[in-house]
Protein backbone atom coordinates (compact mmCIF):
# COMPACT_ATOMS: atom_id res chain seq x y z
CA UNK A 1 0.00 0.00 0.00
CA UNK A 2 2.87 2.34 0.73
CA UNK A 3 4.79 1.60 -2.26
CA UNK A 4 1.44 2.31 -4.02
CA UNK A 5 1.42 5.97 -2.62
CA UNK A 6 4.67 6.36 -3.39
CA UNK A 7 4.44 6.08 -6.88
CA UNK A 8 0.99 7.48 -7.33
CA UNK A 9 2.57 10.65 -5.95
CA UNK A 10 5.96 10.31 -7.72
CA UNK A 11 3.71 10.21 -11.28
CA UNK A 12 1.76 13.12 -10.13
CA UNK A 13 4.87 15.03 -9.15
CA UNK A 14 5.97 14.79 -12.46
CA UNK A 15 3.37 15.56 -14.45
CA UNK A 16 3.23 18.86 -12.68
CA UNK A 17 7.30 19.06 -13.20
CA UNK A 18 6.71 18.61 -17.05
CA UNK A 19 3.51 21.23 -17.20
CA UNK A 20 5.79 23.70 -15.15
CA UNK A 21 8.89 23.02 -17.44
CA UNK A 22 6.94 23.58 -20.19
CA UNK A 23 7.61 26.32 -23.12
CA UNK A 24 3.57 26.79 -23.10
CA UNK A 25 3.86 27.43 -19.01
CA UNK A 26 6.93 29.82 -19.36
CA UNK A 27 5.03 31.85 -21.66
CA UNK A 28 1.74 31.86 -19.67
CA UNK A 29 3.84 32.84 -16.48
CA UNK A 30 5.90 35.69 -17.99
CA UNK A 31 2.86 36.91 -19.22
CA UNK A 32 1.20 37.02 -15.72
CA UNK A 33 4.43 38.62 -14.48
CA UNK A 34 3.97 41.38 -16.95
CA UNK A 35 0.32 41.89 -16.36
CA UNK A 36 0.86 42.21 -12.79
CA UNK A 37 3.20 44.74 -13.44
CA UNK A 38 1.72 46.72 -15.29
CA UNK A 39 -1.60 46.32 -13.17
CA UNK A 40 0.43 47.44 -10.31
CA UNK A 41 1.94 50.57 -12.08
CA UNK A 42 -1.86 51.78 -13.14
CA UNK A 43 -2.98 50.99 -9.38
CA UNK A 44 0.16 53.10 -8.34
CA UNK A 45 -0.58 55.91 -11.18
CA UNK A 46 -4.22 56.48 -9.41
CA UNK A 47 -3.31 56.22 -5.91
CA UNK A 48 -0.87 59.15 -6.63
CA UNK A 49 -3.61 61.31 -8.47
CA UNK A 50 -6.28 60.56 -5.98
CA UNK A 51 -8.09 58.61 -8.19
CA UNK A 52 -8.29 54.84 -6.73
CA UNK A 53 -11.48 54.03 -5.14
CA UNK A 54 -11.45 54.21 -1.38
CA UNK A 55 -12.18 49.85 -0.97
CA UNK A 56 -8.61 49.86 -2.94
CA UNK A 57 -7.05 52.52 -1.10
CA UNK A 58 -7.87 50.97 2.21
CA UNK A 59 -6.96 47.31 1.63
CA UNK A 60 -3.95 47.95 -0.71
CA UNK A 61 -0.52 49.65 1.15
CA UNK A 62 0.85 51.42 -1.66
CA UNK A 63 3.79 53.48 -2.08
CA UNK A 64 5.25 54.62 -5.23
CA UNK A 65 7.49 51.82 -5.86
CA UNK A 66 4.59 49.36 -5.01
CA UNK A 67 4.59 47.99 -8.75
CA UNK A 68 8.26 46.57 -8.36
CA UNK A 69 7.44 45.17 -5.23
CA UNK A 70 4.46 43.57 -6.32
CA UNK A 71 6.53 42.43 -9.48
CA UNK A 72 9.38 41.13 -7.41
CA UNK A 73 6.99 39.09 -4.70
CA UNK A 74 5.40 37.28 -7.20
CA UNK A 75 8.79 36.43 -9.26
CA UNK A 76 10.16 34.69 -6.02
CA UNK A 77 7.28 32.85 -5.36
CA UNK A 78 8.00 31.54 -8.93
CA UNK A 79 11.60 30.57 -7.99
CA UNK A 80 10.07 29.00 -4.79
CA UNK A 81 8.16 26.73 -6.98
CA UNK A 82 11.28 25.95 -8.97
CA UNK A 83 13.05 25.38 -5.57
CA UNK A 84 10.57 22.75 -4.73
CA UNK A 85 11.26 20.65 -8.18
CA UNK A 86 14.62 21.08 -7.54
CA UNK A 87 14.83 19.35 -4.40
CA UNK A 88 13.56 15.93 -6.45
CA UNK A 89 16.65 16.29 -8.38
CA UNK A 90 19.41 16.31 -6.04
CA UNK A 91 20.22 18.31 -2.59
CA UNK A 92 23.15 20.66 -4.24
CA UNK A 93 21.25 21.81 -6.91
CA UNK A 94 18.28 22.94 -4.57
CA UNK A 95 20.51 24.60 -2.59
CA UNK A 96 21.71 26.67 -4.98
CA UNK A 97 18.57 27.51 -6.21
CA UNK A 98 17.50 28.78 -2.38
CA UNK A 99 20.69 31.25 -2.69
CA UNK A 100 19.36 32.64 -6.03
CA UNK A 101 15.67 33.00 -4.12
CA UNK A 102 17.90 35.05 -1.35
CA UNK A 103 19.98 36.55 -3.96
CA UNK A 104 16.78 38.43 -5.27
CA UNK A 105 15.08 38.94 -1.98
CA UNK A 106 18.10 41.11 -1.21
CA UNK A 107 17.36 42.98 -4.55
CA UNK A 108 13.69 43.36 -3.58
CA UNK A 109 14.64 44.85 -0.21
CA UNK A 110 17.29 47.25 -2.00
CA UNK A 111 14.30 48.42 -3.72
CA UNK A 112 12.04 48.72 -0.66
CA UNK A 113 15.35 50.86 0.84
CA UNK A 114 15.56 52.88 -1.93
CA UNK A 115 11.67 53.56 -2.21
CA UNK A 116 12.34 54.92 2.02
CA UNK A 117 14.42 57.58 0.83
CA UNK A 118 13.31 60.51 0.83
CA UNK A 119 15.62 62.86 -1.64
CA UNK A 120 14.45 66.39 0.39
CA UNK A 121 15.61 65.55 3.58
CA UNK A 122 19.41 66.58 4.72
CA UNK A 123 21.82 64.48 3.41
CA UNK A 124 22.80 63.56 6.89
CA UNK A 125 19.04 61.69 7.19
CA UNK A 126 18.72 59.26 4.37
CA UNK A 127 22.52 57.58 5.06
CA UNK A 128 21.13 54.83 6.59
CA UNK A 129 18.54 53.54 3.91
CA UNK A 130 20.99 54.44 1.30
CA UNK A 131 23.47 52.24 3.06
CA UNK A 132 21.30 49.73 3.70
CA UNK A 133 20.07 49.72 -0.12
CA UNK A 134 23.89 49.76 -1.06
CA UNK A 135 24.47 46.70 1.34
CA UNK A 136 21.50 44.69 0.15
CA UNK A 137 22.26 45.28 -3.66
CA UNK A 138 25.96 44.10 -3.24
CA UNK A 139 25.36 41.49 -1.20
CA UNK A 140 23.06 40.23 -3.52
CA UNK A 141 26.08 40.96 -6.03
CA UNK A 142 28.36 39.07 -4.05
CA UNK A 143 26.23 36.28 -3.44
CA UNK A 144 25.27 35.83 -7.44
CA UNK A 145 29.49 35.26 -7.92
CA UNK A 146 29.27 32.49 -5.25
CA UNK A 147 26.19 30.98 -7.22
CA UNK A 148 28.26 30.88 -10.31
CA UNK A 149 31.72 29.59 -8.42
CA UNK A 150 29.39 26.70 -6.81
CA UNK A 151 27.51 25.86 -10.12
CA UNK A 152 30.99 25.69 -11.61
CA UNK A 153 32.19 23.37 -9.34
CA UNK A 154 29.34 21.54 -8.76
CA UNK A 155 29.17 17.55 -8.94
CA UNK A 156 26.60 15.48 -9.10
CA UNK A 157 26.58 11.76 -7.98
CA UNK A 158 24.22 8.91 -7.20
CA UNK A 159 23.62 8.14 -3.66
CA UNK A 160 24.31 4.74 -4.19
CA UNK A 161 25.20 2.29 -7.04
CA UNK A 162 21.78 0.12 -6.38
CA UNK A 163 19.56 1.36 -9.29
CA UNK A 164 16.60 0.07 -6.81
CA UNK A 165 17.67 1.75 -3.86
CA UNK A 166 18.15 5.01 -6.04
CA UNK A 167 14.86 4.75 -7.68
CA UNK A 168 13.35 4.37 -4.04
CA UNK A 169 15.37 7.35 -2.62
CA UNK A 170 14.16 9.76 -5.72
CA UNK A 171 10.43 8.45 -4.96
CA UNK A 172 10.70 9.95 -1.33
CA UNK A 173 12.32 12.65 -2.26
CA UNK A 174 9.65 13.77 -5.47
CA UNK A 175 6.98 12.77 -2.58
CA UNK A 176 8.54 15.44 0.02
CA UNK A 177 8.23 17.83 -2.56
CA UNK A 178 5.08 17.28 -2.70
CA UNK A 179 3.99 17.68 0.37
CA UNK A 180 5.90 21.13 0.24
CA UNK A 181 3.59 22.39 -2.64
CA UNK A 182 0.85 21.43 -0.22
CA UNK A 183 2.42 23.63 2.34
CA UNK A 184 3.30 26.77 -0.25
CA UNK A 185 0.02 27.09 -1.71
CA UNK A 186 -1.52 26.85 1.94
CA UNK A 187 1.08 29.04 3.09
CA UNK A 188 0.18 31.54 0.71
CA UNK A 189 -3.47 31.15 0.38
CA UNK A 190 -3.26 32.35 4.33
CA UNK A 191 -0.79 34.86 4.22
CA UNK A 192 -2.91 36.63 1.36
CA UNK A 193 -6.23 36.13 3.67
CA UNK A 194 -4.48 38.07 6.31
CA UNK A 195 -2.99 40.76 4.21
CA UNK A 196 -6.69 41.28 3.39
CA UNK A 197 -8.22 40.93 6.78
CA UNK A 198 -5.89 44.14 8.17
CA UNK A 199 -3.85 41.33 10.46
CA UNK A 200 -0.50 40.70 11.17
CA UNK A 201 0.49 38.62 8.42
CA UNK A 202 4.19 35.77 8.85
CA UNK A 203 7.02 35.95 6.79
CA UNK A 204 6.41 33.81 3.88
CA UNK A 205 9.85 33.17 2.68
CA UNK A 206 11.09 33.05 6.59
CA UNK A 207 8.48 30.41 7.21
CA UNK A 208 9.52 28.78 4.01
CA UNK A 209 13.12 28.22 4.73
CA UNK A 210 12.61 26.96 8.28
CA UNK A 211 10.52 24.03 6.49
CA UNK A 212 13.17 23.85 4.42
CA UNK A 213 15.85 23.66 7.12
CA UNK A 214 13.59 20.11 8.41
CA UNK A 215 13.40 19.04 4.75
CA UNK A 216 17.02 18.81 4.89
CA UNK A 217 17.62 17.25 7.41
CA UNK A 218 14.71 14.33 6.47
CA UNK A 219 16.23 13.91 3.38
CA UNK A 220 20.15 13.39 5.32
CA UNK A 221 18.38 11.24 7.77
CA UNK A 222 16.51 9.19 5.01
CA UNK A 223 19.51 8.56 2.95
CA UNK A 224 21.61 6.83 5.49
CA UNK A 225 18.60 3.88 4.93
CA UNK A 226 20.71 3.51 1.16
CA UNK A 227 24.10 4.21 1.83
CA UNK A 228 26.56 5.31 4.75
CA UNK A 229 29.05 7.64 3.71
CA UNK A 230 30.33 10.05 6.23
CA UNK A 231 31.52 12.60 3.05
CA UNK A 232 27.96 12.69 1.69
CA UNK A 233 26.25 12.80 5.35
CA UNK A 234 28.30 15.50 6.32
CA UNK A 235 28.23 17.33 2.37
CA UNK A 236 24.43 17.25 3.30
CA UNK A 237 24.06 18.38 6.78
CA UNK A 238 26.51 21.05 5.71
CA UNK A 239 23.95 21.81 3.25
CA UNK A 240 21.29 22.26 5.77
CA UNK A 241 23.38 24.09 7.56
CA UNK A 242 23.83 27.09 4.76
CA UNK A 243 20.30 26.61 4.61
CA UNK A 244 19.64 27.68 8.36
CA UNK A 245 22.36 30.49 7.54
CA UNK A 246 20.21 32.25 5.11
CA UNK A 247 17.18 31.57 7.49
CA UNK A 248 19.14 33.64 9.99
CA UNK A 249 19.88 36.46 7.56
CA UNK A 250 15.91 36.89 6.32
CA UNK A 251 15.07 37.89 9.69
CA UNK A 252 18.42 39.65 10.46
CA UNK A 253 18.56 43.64 10.20
CA UNK A 254 20.02 45.33 7.08
CA UNK A 255 24.01 44.69 7.16
CA UNK A 256 23.56 41.80 8.82
CA UNK A 257 21.19 39.68 6.02
CA UNK A 258 24.17 40.46 3.19
CA UNK A 259 26.86 39.77 5.72
CA UNK A 260 25.15 36.12 6.84
CA UNK A 261 23.88 35.41 3.18
CA UNK A 262 27.71 35.75 2.01
CA UNK A 263 28.96 33.90 4.72
CA UNK A 264 26.51 30.87 3.89
CA UNK A 265 27.55 31.39 0.22
CA UNK A 266 31.11 30.64 1.89
CA UNK A 267 30.44 27.68 3.27
CA UNK A 268 28.62 26.29 1.25
CA UNK A 269 31.38 27.02 -1.70
CA UNK A 270 34.12 25.60 0.65
CA UNK A 271 32.13 22.33 1.58
CA UNK A 272 31.80 21.34 -2.08
CA UNK A 273 34.91 22.39 -3.33
CA UNK A 274 36.60 20.28 -0.58
CA UNK A 275 33.95 17.15 -1.16
CA UNK A 276 35.28 17.27 -4.93
CA UNK A 277 38.78 17.40 -3.99
CA UNK A 278 38.31 14.33 -1.52
CA UNK A 279 36.14 12.38 -3.62
CA UNK A 280 38.55 12.82 -6.44
CA UNK A 281 41.61 11.96 -4.30
CA UNK A 282 39.68 9.15 -3.24
CA UNK A 283 38.90 7.98 -6.57
CA UNK A 284 42.88 8.13 -7.47
CA UNK A 285 44.19 5.91 -4.65
CA UNK A 286 41.60 3.67 -5.60
CA UNK A 287 42.47 3.16 -9.28
CA UNK A 288 46.32 3.07 -7.83
CA UNK A 289 45.80 0.17 -5.79
CA UNK A 290 44.03 -1.87 -9.03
Amino acid sequence: MMSKLLFFNSRLFDQFHLYWESKRNHRLVGGILVAVFLLSVAVSLLHYFGLLPKILSDWISINKYFAIETAFSLLLLVEVIGLIFALARSVSTSLLKQFEIFSLILLRSSFKHFGNLNTDLPWQEILNPLAAMLSDAFGALIIFVFILLISQILKHAPITSDPVDQTRFILFKKNCALLLFFIFFVSGFYDLYLYFQHDVIFDFFTNFYTILIYNDIFLVLLSLRYSYSFLVVFRNSAFAVATLIIRMALTSPPFFNAFLGIIASIFALATVYFYNKYVIFSLLEKNKSV
